[in-house]
């Protein structure tokens, strides 16, 4: 086989993979996406078809038979309010872990990941009884505490990796110009890990926007988020009614997609900043 012949076919090759991974993972969002502008009748039929006439009946369906602004509402208040509790926190223990040594330094951030680990159906009751006792049941605040007390480990473990890049050497020259330690890690270090943060805000937003089981169980009518108005359309007396959950799917999917699109800058430079150097 000529070197020119194997160049093409690895091209090929290459091309092959690269559209089968965009298929695999666009293929889903444009048949949501699709299915939301269809009929009733147009999506009872087999195979699907997509060539029809658009529609926003399950739009308007969705809107006017359920309180999904209000529990966008929810939702936004809650995502957001975690990711920046969860950064908060997680910045200033990732930022201590890496640049002081106390008892536990080395072993707390093992202690955390395996806390991750734990599954989260397993803190659901000593949650509830907890925001019970302490009166916070069906309020933004029990959820928001709920999502930062199982996020915050996992950006303080995120967090480690990209603080290690940070060279001490830069803080020690900020320190001999005369700023104190807050105005180091304010003025020098969170600009360089800046997309170290975009990263982990990206995965701590989508813990608060994704999770369910918590909202089903801590909050009430007026705090609840989207992920459980999904279950009115999934579980009915009529079956699973697929226009208006595509469309409620294509909505919810927005602000996500929007913020991606806002920091994808700092995604990959952030995924690959806390690497381990070999």
């Amino acid at each position: 086989m000529s070197a020119s012949t194997s160049r093409t076919l690895r091209r090929v090759g290459r091309f092959v993979l690269i559209a089968l991974a965009v298929i695999w993972s666009v293929g889903p969002l444009v048949l949501m996406y699709t299915a939301s502008f269809k009929t009733d009748d147009v999506l009872a039929k087999v195979p699907p078809t997509f060539v029809f006439t658009p529609t926003l009946e399950h739009y308007r369906k969705l809107l006017d038979t359920t309180p999904f602004v209000q529990y966008l509402w929810n939702t936004l208040v809650v995502a957001i309010s975690t990711t920046v509790l969860s950064l908060t926190f997680g910045a200033l223990a990732a930022y201590s872990f890496t640049r002081f040594r106390f008892p536990g330094s080395d072993s707390l951030p093992l202690f955390y990941l395996v806390m991750r680990m734990l599954p989260r159906f397993v803190l659901v009751i000593p949650y509830y009884l907890l925001m019970r006792q302490i009166g916070l049941l069906n309020t933004h605040s029990a959820l928001i505490l709920a999502y930062a007390g199982f996020s915050l480990p996992f950006c303080i473990w995120l967090l480690i990796g990209f603080f290690k890049e940070i060279p001490i050497e830069l803080e020690e020259a900020g320190m001999v110009d005369g700023a104190n330690r807050l105005g180091v890690f304010t003025r020098i270090v969170i600009p360089l890990v800046a997309p170290g943060l975009a990263a982990t805000a990206i995965f701590t937003f989508l813990l608060g926007w994704n999770e369910l089981l918590f909202s089903l169980v801590l909050a009430g009518r007026d705090s609840r988020t989207l992920p459980t108005l999904a279950t009115s359309f999934s579980v009915s007396d009529r079956g699973i009614e697929w226009g208006p959950l595509n469309a409620m799917g294509s909505l919810v999917l927005l602000p996500v997609i929007v913020m991606a699109l806002l920091v994808q800058q700092h995604i990959v430079k952030g995924m690959t900043m806390g690497a381990v150097k070999g």
